[in-house]
C-alpha cells in the first residue's frame, strides 16, 4: 500500500463496487473518463476489473482512499504497460464532486508515479485528457506532466468534435523533481 498524507493506494474492498455502480451515473465524472461507448456496469463488472488486474502484468488498478478513515473517493490505474518500451498509460478518477478540488488527485499521481517509476521502472508514463478538463490539467502539469500533442477532433462529445491533448513524464524528469 503507498501512503501519503491526506490519500493512499489500496486494494479493492468488497463495497467498492457498489459504490463505483452508484456513481458511474454522475454525467460530469463519466462523460470525461471514456471516450467511447457509456457502459452500465454492475456492482459485479466493477469487481471483475479489480481482479482481472490483480493478477495482469499489463493493468494495474488502486483504489484511492482518505487516510483518515479509509473511505473510497477514487482510483487510479497504469494500463498498456508494455515492459520492453518501459511505458503504460495514466488513468484516474473521482467520482463525487466534492472530492477533485482538495489536492487528493495531485497526492495520488505523485504515489501512482512514484509506483510506476520506481517499482516497475517505466521510463514514460503519459495520459490523454480533453483540453476544456481544466481541473485535471492543472493537476497533470502540476506533477510534472508535458503536453506532447492534440489529436483535432478525435472525439465526439456532446453533440460536437472534441480534440484530445496527449500529456506525458519521463522517468528522469520524475527524479529531478524528487530531490
Amino acid at each position: 500500500m503507498f501512503i501519503g498524507k491526506n490519500v493512499k493506494l489500496s486494494h479493492y474492498h468488497e463495497t467498492d463496487g457498489e459504490n463505483l455502480a452508484n456513481w458511474q451515473w454522475d454525467e460530469n465524472f463519466l462523460s470525461t473518463l471514456t471516450s467511447d461507448m457509456i457502459h452500465p456496469y454492475t456492482a459485479n463488472d466493477w469487481e471483475k476489473i479489480f481482479l482481472e488486474n490483480t493478477d495482469s502484468s499489463e493493468n494495474v488498478s488502486f483504489t484511492i482512499r482518505k487516510t483518515n478513515d479509509d473511505s473510497l473517493i477514487g482510483y487510479v490505474t497504469l494500463t498498456d504497460i508494455s515492459v520492453r518500451n518501459h511505458s503504460c498509460e495514466l488513468g484516474i478518477g473521482f467520482p463525487k464532486a466534492e472530492d477533485p478540488s482538495k489536492g487528493y488527485g495531485t497526492e495520488a499521481m505523485k504515489l501512482i508515479l512514484d509506483y510506476g517509476f520506481n517499482n516497475l521502472n517505466m521510463h514514460k508514463i503519459k495520459l490523454s485528457v480533453y483540453p476544456f478538463n481544466t481541473g485535471a490539467v492543472k493537476a497533470y502539469t502540476k506533477v510534472g506532466f508535458v503536453k506532447e500533442g492534440t489529436a483535432k477532433d478525435e472525439i465526439f462529445y456532446d453533440g460536437k468534435w472534441v480534440d484530445i491533448d496527449y500529456y506525458a513524464i519521463f522517468q528522469d524528469d520524475w527524479f529531478a523533481t524528487q530531490r
